[in-house]
């Protein structure tokens, strides 16, 4: 068993000689292409699905090799999953040569055997470079092919960085470099994703309204600060995604996506310093600059360099917890502290400025900074809010985007914000919820 730690791209077709050249450049070990055949097994229930497992068995000049991955971490691009491979006869799968241990306590393994069945497979060429990068082995594979399930098919060009020995740092060192030239661009979905999305024939997963993120009960603040990031890197990438498949209402709620991110910054920024995520603020505003302007085109934004560095940036901040490295011991206690406590505290604040925003006389000219203030809060406090029933989060947040919607409609003629027409209880203190965990 192994750790397999990667980082996947997808490439523009015209960027292929301009990142081959710029490989060479590093001090390397050479492999040329070779062609590479991969079946993915899965019985007709999804059952290794549902276990988070993956299954192939992959042909290589004669030889075979069978790789079973169990579940793992993935955020934003970064694949981190333990795999188990095991040399092969020929081309039969045979999962009695995998480790007892790998599979959930239980399973009879001669019946999963019998129901096992290819799903889809990819075909393709792999260049590799071994790179001598830091203090750090990765080896940069160049994939080119497709991914095929029945009679569907869709092309396959990717870039992977995997860390043979060494450090993380190092792969998102080198990442940085090789995405400065522009045409690269994150890859979230791993190819077996790619193949069960083509066999089951749902393509991308739907795009869901920004919702209460799923921060486990008695997360600690660090835990809710790691949840709440990697869950809107994971929504940027597939709006993302949608984008480049031609969906225009894309860069709307891109704008919105990325206004989040800067939000749970400021939210914390009372338990992290300013200084930590300073740069990666910037490259959000930067984009959301790019994305305002008159019919953004979704290639030329998503395959920049401004746009990739910014995931980047943020998915290394999480993975490596960056902000241990800025702050004193009297700041890592408060990080380890109760992310439920935080949140109520922090949730009796936005709705105190939410009120006295309410209270305001809006400034002529000045409506979309009033907007944006009333986006903020509301966005903060959808957050905030993982441990209480949404139906509550929801009904509270009705009569503010209600007022919201008033707004916009009265334009320059809207005088103040209208508060709600009836009282607010505030449900961060009065719900089930809320006693049951305080009284814990």
């Amino acid at each position: 068993m192994t750790i397999e730690i990667e980082l996947k791209f997808l490439l523009d077709p015209n960027q292929i000689d301009v990142i081959t050249q710029q490989l060479t450049s590093y001090p390397h070990r050479y492999t040329s292409p070779t062609l590479l055949a991969n079946h993915y097994y899965e019985t007709a229930d999804n059952q290794l699905r549902g276990w988070d497992m993956g299954l192939r068995v992959r042909g290589k000049d004669g030889h075979y090799e069978m790789t079973l991955k169990t579940a793992g971490q993935e955020i934003g691009g970064l694949h981190q999953r333990p795999e188990y491979n095991v040399a092969l006869e020929d081309s039969r799968l045979n999962i009695g040569l995998l480790p007892d241990h790998v599979w959930p306590a239980g399973t009879d393994l001669s019946a999963l055997q019998q129901h096992l069945t290819p799903l889809f497979s990819t075909d393709f060429t792999r260049e590799k470079w071994v790179i001598s990068y830091g203090k750090s082995e990765i080896e940069v594979a160049l994939d080119q092919g497709s991914v095929s399930a029945g009679d569907q098919s869709t092309p396959l060009l990717e870039l992977e960085l995997e860390l043979l020995q060494g450090t993380r740092a190092d792969i998102f060192a080198l990442a940085n470099e090789l995405v400065k030239n522009g045409g690269v661009r994150l890859g979230w979905q791993s190819k077996a994703a790619r193949g069960y999305g083509l066999a089951q024939g749902s393509g991308l997963p739907t795009v869901e309204p920004l919702a209460q993120p799923s921060v486990k009960p008695k997360a600690n603040c660090e835990q809710g600060l790691s949840t709440l990031l990697s869950g809107l890197i994971g929504r940027w990438q597939l709006l993302e995604s949608h984008w480049m498949a031609g969906d225009k209402q894309m860069p709307t709620l891109l704008l919105q996506t990325l206004l989040a991110i800067r939000e749970t910054f400021s939210l914390f920024g009372g338990l992290i310093p300013r200084s930590v995520s300073s740069e990666i603020r910037q490259q959000l505003l930067t984009l959301d600059q790019a994305l305002q302007q008159k019919k953004p085109d979704a290639s030329h934004l998503c395959f920049s360099t401004d746009w990739v560095l910014g995931q980047l940036k943020l998915i290394e901040l999480v993975v490596e917890q960056q902000w241990r490295q800025s702050i004193n011991a009297r700041q890592l206690k408060r990080l380890e502290s109760s992310f439920k406590r935080f949140c109520d505290v922090m949730l009796s604040r936005c709705a105190a400025e939410l009120h006295d925003l309410a209270a305001e006389t809006l400034i002529a000219n000045q409506l979309s900074t009033t907007l944006l203030r009333l986006d903020k809060l509301t966005i903060a406090i959808g957050l905030l809010s993982s441990a209480y029933p949404s139906d509550q989060v929801d009904d509270w947040l009705a009569p503010w985007l209600l007022a919201r919607q008033h707004l916009v409609s009265g334009g320059q003629e809207v005088l103040r914000l209208p508060l709600p027409s009836r009282p607010l209880s505030p449900f961060w203190l009065t719900s089930n919820t809320a006693k049951d965990s305080l009284n814990h």
